[in-house]
């Protein structure tokens, strides 16, 4: 059976035989830790977007931007979104309002995830929690900032996604914004043909802000058999299991919170497929 592999933001300028390889080398050594082995036969797609992205992502803001922006359904993006979901992320690393407040020095700043200064020394903020890196989780929030409120960025990419899928049965493993690309895309596909598994890793989807952004109501897509959902947390990017709570969709997604991520933002992907147990729900049904 293929397999198909959806990675998440921050892959512009990578080569994508070397991202693929370097996934499978993490998968294998996590199948060798869990003591079961990845088919020989098996196809494996990596459905890769990072260039393209980047480039959508350069043009918010240009002439050209306004195409991407009016492409669909929502004409106009919800600028604060990237805001609500900084705030969120600095609230699961235990950032307070009184961090915050240090951060803006004397200046009689407004809160609010809409006031750019205030979200400016969430950032700040941020970076004095050890183990976290404020600059990459601010790009994590413009990308999926872009590509959720984008319809033109969107489209682009989901085609990508889609196009790795094909129209035959596989096994899909999504990580990070993949796994919210994974989940827009697989909604909205028929019930055939089926997707025995659908495996994500270090999900932003649990996070309140996100999920506003997706097509309601939220539902585990018709054609994946079984959702596995896999998380560190000490990873502020999956904030939250996707349980009844977070993400209640029938039939509930199998979470498993107790990942040690071994990479120094707990969110690399190399650090959940090694994971013995993330590995064996991958290759079960290959």
């Amino acid at each position: 059976m293929k397999l198909v592999l959806i990675h998440g933001r921050g892959q512009a300028g990578q080569d994508p035989a070397q991202l693929k390889h370097d996934w499978l080398a993490a998968l294998r050594y996590g199948c060798d830790r869990g003591h079961v082995q990845l088919p020989a036969d098996t196809v494996v797609e990596f459905a890769y977007y990072g260039d393209l992205l980047a480039d959508l992502v350069a043009q918010i803001g240009t002439p050209l931007g306004q195409e991407l922006r009016a492409k669909g359904p929502v004409p106009v993006p919800n600028e604060a979104l990237q805001g609500e979901i900084l705030t969120e992320i600095a609230a699961r690393a235990g950032v307070t309002e009184s961090d915050i407040r240090l951060e803006t020095g004397k200046l009689p700043i407004q809160k609010g995830p809409a006031n750019w200064e205030w979200v400016q020394a969430i950032i700040r903020a941020l970076d004095h929690i050890p183990g976290l890196n404020s600059r990459l989780i601010d790009a994590f929030t413009r990308d999926v900032y872009v590509y959720l409120t984008y319809p033109g960025v969107r489209a682009r990419i989901d085609k990508v996604v889609a196009d790795a899928l094909g129209n035959e049965p596989c096994v899909v493993v999504a990580h990070s914004l993949g796994t919210v690309v994974a989940y827009n895309v697989l909604r909205v596909r028929a019930a055939a043909p089926p997707y025995p598994k659908l495996v994500t890793v270090g999900s932003p989807l649990g996070i309140r802000a996100i999920k506003q952004q997706l097509a309601t109501p939220l539902v585990s897509p018709p054609c994946v058999g079984q959702w596995f959902n896999a998380y560190d947390d000490r990873d502020v990017v999956a904030l939250a299991p996707l349980d009844g709570q977070t993400f209640n969709v029938m039939p509930p997604i199998e979470n498993k919170g107790d990942v040690r991520n071994f990479t120094d933002n707990r969110h690399g992907i190399e650090g959940y497929l090694a994971d013995p147990v993330v590995a064996q729900q991958i290759v079960q049904w290959l």
